[in-house]
């Protein structure tokens, strides 16, 4: 007998079961392609869902160092009150998994190419650093932080003007290195960033948030040394501006 009669015989047979022993044989030869299509019906819906859910991030940055790797929803709640961001539908983003010492080492090389792929996208609105890190994106070749004389007002930056973080533009332009590169500058090479008077060129890029106790409490271990900086090509320069507010408060 050829496998087709054979097969052809055994469901002519199957018919005449009664329907419990049909359904057992059913299930007995075809419950992995049952399975599998379920399983496949359920990662296809779920995917509907997310994409349906997915908000759009509206402000995004990166907090250098962070000791907490989730958002604080306390603070985010503020900012977004602050802002009247839509969080049915937009969010803000603070990526808190990215390490960066002192750019010398090769993990320092993936963290930097991180930052400097989020401003070239045009994705990233600020960063968030201690002393080493933040200075070594501060003197980064090809600048990562938009000089704040162009974006704070003259009467916010005398106001903030104890709390700004300087760097010096006649050092940056003699640092030989590819545009977008992290550069390794230690404490000794570069002039004290909260010193602009022994500056050729002083150039202010940062803020130092080290007692918004909010923010550190959210963010960081107690007492640490925090300044902020913003992209030099932030696409959301007025979020931007009222995240600084929201921070001084």
């Amino acid at each position: 007998m050829k496998i087709r009669e054979y097969i052809k015989k055994e469901h002519a047979n199957i018919k005449q079961q009664p329907k419990e022993e049909r359904w057992q044989y059913f299930w007995d030869y075809y419950k992995w392609h049952v399975l599998a299509v379920i399983l496949a019906i359920v990662l296809l819906v779920q995917g509907v869902i997310s994409i349906v859910n997915r908000k759009e991030v509206v402000f995004s940055g990166i907090l250098l160092n962070c000791a907490i790797t989730v958002d604080d929803e306390a603070f985010m709640q503020g900012f977004y009150d602050l802002t009247e961001i839509d969080t049915k539908k937009q969010e803000a983003a603070f990526y808190t998994d990215v390490m960066l010492q002192d750019g010398s080492h090769k993990s320092d090389i993936t963290s930097f190419q991180r930052i400097v792929a989020g401003i070239t996208t045009k994705e990233l609105d600020f960063v968030v650093g201690q002393t080493d890190s933040f200075r070594v994106c501060s003197y980064s070749a090809g600048g990562i932080f938009m000089d704040l004389r162009d974006f704070l007002d003259a009467e916010t930056l005398e106001r903030l003007s104890d709390r700004l973080y300087y760097i010096d533009g006649s050092v940056l332009k003699g640092l030989n290195a590819e545009p977008g590169t992290a550069v390794d500058t230690s404490l000794q090479s570069v002039p004290d960033p909260r010193k602009p008077e022994t500056m050729a060129d002083p150039i202010p890029v940062g803020i130092d948030i080290s007692d918004r106790e909010k923010f550190q409490s959210a963010y960081y271990f107690p007492n640490t040394t925090l300044y902020i900086g913003i992209i030099t090509n932030t696409p959301r320069p007025e979020l931007s501006r009222q995240f600084i507010d929201y921070l001084m408060q």
